[in-house]
């Protein structure tokens, strides 16, 4: 039954009373401001129920108890508490902080920011209140697993696709990290050690969902760059344990609908397994410097302005797209290139690789050629289908598009020797 009390203030200071009391009762018609001493703050709190609890620490002789109490506190209820201190002792700060505490102040501050730290924490206990109401609905649906506290594969697809309309509405970056256990790994993480690594390296907002396919998990990480999305994978990597390893692959989150990034994870964790650090990066498709590239839009004349602009553009896709992607596959596929040489050759408006051993010679060469750049696979001693050239524009030289030219150009190299 509730008592009507919203707030206990535990104090062994009378004084703070008349000091605390005029400006609390203000808040929001509050019903009562329960006092309470250390001893019997407990028991106060099982049959009040508050909806917050300031605690005044007045020297280094009470922290002690403090502490105390606040890990009890924590141990039945998940209240907001407000620490309110004479001195600031920030080793003590710390352990409390540590210890669950939701905000902490001086007396000094005044009656004001007293009034106004209290009010911010119940609001935020509300927030916390109404989204255990959600999930305990959610979980009941079944959209969130009751063991993990993650979305589940039934309903990750509308979840993620959601979030992405969201994140695309507000002009917001976001990352997709896949995970899964090393499988060339000779001891493999457990799923339980997984989903606690997942847990204690991820964000309240970040959204994290079981898959259809076993230990496998997605995480959509907002507010989050490349950059970003790398601290996050080491500090996964480290957490799991030195004798256990996780593959990834990250996808720079795009215009794409969820129903095609989720193949370029699964595609991307392939990938992870046989990767060098067991990490595979997709980075977005498109890039706002190259939408003026359209044929639609500018006119094509050889201009020498024109011409330079195009250089540079073409210059920057054999710095980010193609070196990278052509790198890549190499590593990836180098069994099969093992008695091959690979001689990257690059001049001022082409980019060429060379596979060469006592069997066969072929090229791939991606040559520039105004606003616009021509492909070309070359076997020796051998006629199409195998010998290709075709015309794309500088904006159309994606990382997925080259990854998938260079990777048919080694396997029609394979299939020659």
């Amino acid at each position: 039954m509730y008592s009507g009390t919203n707030v206990i203030l535990v104090t062994n200071n009378e004084t703070i009373l008349g000091l605390l009391s005029p400006e609390l009762v203000q808040l929001r018609n509050i019903d009562s401001i329960l006092i309470r001493n250390y001893q019997d703050t407990i028991s106060s709190i099982e049959t009040e129920k508050p909806q917050a609890i300031i605690i005044n620490c007045q020297s280094t002789i009470e922290e002690p108890l403090c502490l105390d109490l606040i890990k009890k506190i924590r141990k039945i209820s998940s209240v907001p508490i407000i620490l309110l201190v004479e001195n600031y002792n920030s080793q003590f700060i710390r352990i409390a902080n540590k210890a669950g505490i939701s905000d902490v102040l001086s007396i000094q501050y005044g009656n004001s920011e007293i009034l106004m730290r209290t009010i911010w924490s119940l609001q935020k206990n509300e927030l916390r209140q109404q989204h255990k109401k959600y999930e305990k609905l959610l979980t009941q649906l079944n959209a969130i697993d009751s063991k993990t506290g993650f979305y589940t594969s039934k309903y990750s697809s509308k979840v993620f696709q959601n979030e992405i309309d969201y994140l695309a509405e507000k002009k917001i970056d976001g990352i997709f990290i896949a995970l899964e256990p090393n499988k060339n790994s000779r001891l493999k993480p457990s799923t339980d050690n997984i989903i606690e690594t997942i847990k204690n390296n991820v964000r309240a907002t970040d959204t994290v969902a079981l898959t259809k396919y076993q230990n496998t998990f997605y995480l959509l990480l907002a507010n989050t760059n490349l950059e970003g999305s790398m601290v996050v994978w080491n500090r996964l990597n480290k957490s799991i344990g030195a004798d256990e390893t996780l593959c990834g692959c990250i996808y720079v989150l795009d215009k794409s609908p969820y129903t095609e990034i989720e193949q370029e994870l699964k595609i991307g964790l392939t990938k992870a397994q046989v990767a060098p650090n067991l990490l595979y990066i997709i980075e977005s498709d498109s890039q706002k410097n190259d939408e003026w590239l359209d044929n639609e839009v500018i006119p094509v004349n050889n201009t020498h302005k024109n011409f330079k602009l195009f250089k540079q553009i073409f210059d920057k896709k054999v710095e980010n797209v193609i070196k990278p992607v052509i790198e890549e596959l190499l590593k990836e596929y180098e069994d099969i290139l093992s008695n091959t040489e690979t001689p990257i050759v690059e001049t001022d408006n082409s980019f060429s690789v060379k596979f060469v051993n006592k069997r066969q010679e072929s090229e791939f060469t991606i040559k520039q050629e105004g606003n616009s750049a021509t492909i070309t696979s070359i076997h020796s001693g051998l006629d199409s289908p195998e010998n290709k050239s075709f015309t794309i524009g500088l904006n159309e030289i994606t990382t997925k598009e080259l990854n998938n030219d260079f990777e048919d150009f080694i396997l029609e190299f394979k299939s020659c020797i």
